[in-house]
């Protein structure tokens, strides 16, 4: 999954390179025309962390155009989400801010991608212990109308803390189906 995470981040470079030339537009908030887009979802999907099987994720997200920073090139939409997955003695909730340098590929498609913060509550056998989190993610969403549907994977590397004796971290890879409402 590492491996994973050093693509991901190596497409990010790619695109954000030539974008860098470009002119960044700060606090596109205050602009008359500005549109944050927001969205509304349902997540559901397969995590799969380091110290138990596959199981099903559960939560919901909401996104919106950013509000601090605008890129020359597509867009910043930031991804608030909150979930959680409980498999094997293991449960996990997870809170997420993920950032995505997102490209319309046509008028209803775009695709994002880039990294994210968080923190993880990761309970075993009534040990419970929080820790903090980087991820890296890619996400893919198609809109119909009002109607928000999407994809998206991403890896999480959790701080190494040991949630129950002989368990350390909460690494993860999260692949999730997304329905929600775009306002």
């Amino acid at each position: 999954m590492r491996k994973l995470a050093t693509v991901l981040s190596l497409g990010f470079s790619l695109i954000a390179v030539p974008s860098l030339a470009g002119d960044w537009k700060v606090l596109p908030v205050r602009d008359a025309g500005f549109k944050p887009d927001f969205t509304v979802s349902a997540l559901v999907g397969s995590m799969n962390p380091e110290h138990a099987g596959s199981d099903t994720f559960v939560g919901g997200e909401v996104a919106f155009n950013c509000l601090l920073v605008e890129p020359p090139v597509g867009k910043i939409r930031t991804k608030i989400s909150v979930g959680s997955f409980d498999d094997n003695g293991l449960e996990l909730t997870s809170f997420e801010l993920n950032p995505r340098w997102t490209f319309d590929i046509n008028k209803n498609l775009s695709v994002g991608i880039g990294p994210g913060i968080g923190y993880v509550d990761a309970e075993r056998g009534g040990n419970s212990q929080g820790l903090w989190a980087g991820q890296v993610g890619v996400d893919l969403d198609y809109r119909i109308g009002a109607i928000n549907l999407g994809l998206a994977a991403r890896w999480q590397g959790t701080e190494n803390d040991t949630i129950a004796p002989g368990f350390k971290g909460a690494d993860n890879t999260l692949i999730t189906a997304k329905i929600g409402y775009n306002f």
